[in-house]
């Protein structure tokens, strides 16, 4: 296999620690050379000490023309500099404006990794048609292969042609198997519920409390852990407000901000809950199924491939907080049938969601390069 010059492309230097870091330590351990292109806040010289070419880049999490244009010059001069023979993009505007700026590099592989497409089902017509069609263009004529984490992506990307079937792959997600595995609680705890997840409006955290305070109020034993970042470098700044006023007025919820030890955390608990707006294939929901908890998340794409309803946990409507405060009290109310529910979700994560087959997936790929 011959080794590579890739330029792995994302917002976050964050991004890269927490998501990506498996399959860069893959792609070093394969004899590739790696460069990392993306904004520094703080943890790009841990990457660096693992042997990663840093390149710290402007880049706004949104539409910015003055500033997207910046993103695109630095990314074409990374990569002519770098003399890189591919780019790898992931994250939604990232990877739009890394692959701009691959086309007018002229690099020579351009692989893009959709978590999950940034366009959904609960977006408005008119909103839902703009990303659409700027994610078709853009995997038509300035992507070479696109990887798909989410099977309604890749059904969708090869049913509306977006690539040749050959240029497409239905990649997956996976977890490393060998950090998370079952243990019963100790002793008698109240129920205890976790949600893991950025601190913002579209994770659907204010309707989780909602809903907790609902919940609360038939069973005032019942607790909540949330564990989340509240970046400033986040588009929405607002949910963070209203969450920590709602944190006030609330019982049983324990805020514990960002947890590095998550295998610890969901020892800890009784059930995992995501009632996100919008998700790619969510490692948090693998990691807590592979825990064997049984979930509850909204049915979405991503969650749905993940939750089986009714048998590893319960899927609920995007902002229902009435159903989601339901299916939380029958799982309080019926800790038997949570039980088994975290025994199917464990079975389910330890056939479906390996992380080793999802790098092996990609490695093979570049090995054709």
């Amino acid at each position: 296999m011959a080794s590579l010059r890739i330029l792995q492309v994302c917002a976050l230097d964050t991004t890269a620690e927490t998501m990506l870091q498996p399959l860069l330590l893959a792609l070093r351990d394969a004899g590739h050379d790696v460069g990392i292109a993306c904004a520094d806040t703080g943890a790009s010289d841990k990457l660096a000490a693992q042997g990663f070419t840093m390149h710290d880049i402007p880049i706004e999490r949104k539409i910015d023309w003055t500033s997207n244009w910046k993103t695109i010059r630095s990314i074409v001069h990374i990569l002519k500099t770098g003399r890189y023979d591919a780019v790898h993009v992931h994250t939604p505007v990232a990877a739009a404006l890394g692959r701009v700026a691959a086309k007018r590099a002229g690099t020579k592989h351009i692989v893009y990794t959709a978590h999950g497409f940034y366009f959904h089902e609960k977006m408005g017509r008119v909103t839902y048609q703009l990303t659409y069609s700027v994610e078709k263009w853009l995997a038509r004529f300035a992507t070479d292969y696109l990887l798909l984490q989410s099977g309604e992506d890749y059904e969708l990307a090869n049913r509306k042609r977006f690539k040749a079937t050959k240029r497409l792959m239905h990649l997956g997600n996976g977890i490393d198997l060998t950090r998370f595995y079952p243990q019963a609680r100790q002793g008698n705890e109240a129920f205890t519920f976790l949600f893991i997840g950025r601190i913002v409006e579209e994770k659907g955290v204010l309707e989780l409390l909602n809903a907790f305070e609902n919940v609360v109020s038939q069973e005032p034993d019942v607790r909540l852990i949330i564990a989340g970042e509240m970046m400033e470098s986040e588009r929405d700044q607002t949910t963070k407000h209203r969450f920590l006023e709602r944190l006030r007025e609330i019982p049983n919820i324990e805020y514990r901000g960002f947890v590095e030890d998550v295998p610890r955390l969901l020892q800890q608990v009784d059930a995992f809950v995501l009632p996100s707006h919008r998700e790619g294939v969510p490692r948090s929901i693998i990691e807590a199924m592979a825990t064997a908890k049984p979930v509850i998340a909204t049915n979405i794409r991503g969650c749905r491939e993940e939750v089986i309803d009714g048998t590893t946990g319960y899927l609920v409507d995007v902002h229902d907080e009435t159903q989601l405060a339901a299916r939380m009290t029958d799982l309080v109310n019926n800790p038997d049938q949570a039980t088994e529910m975290g025994r199917a979700g464990f079975e389910r994560a330890m056939k479906h969601f390996n992380e080793a087959d999802v790098i092996k997936r990609q490695l093979d790929l570049f090995s054709t390069m």
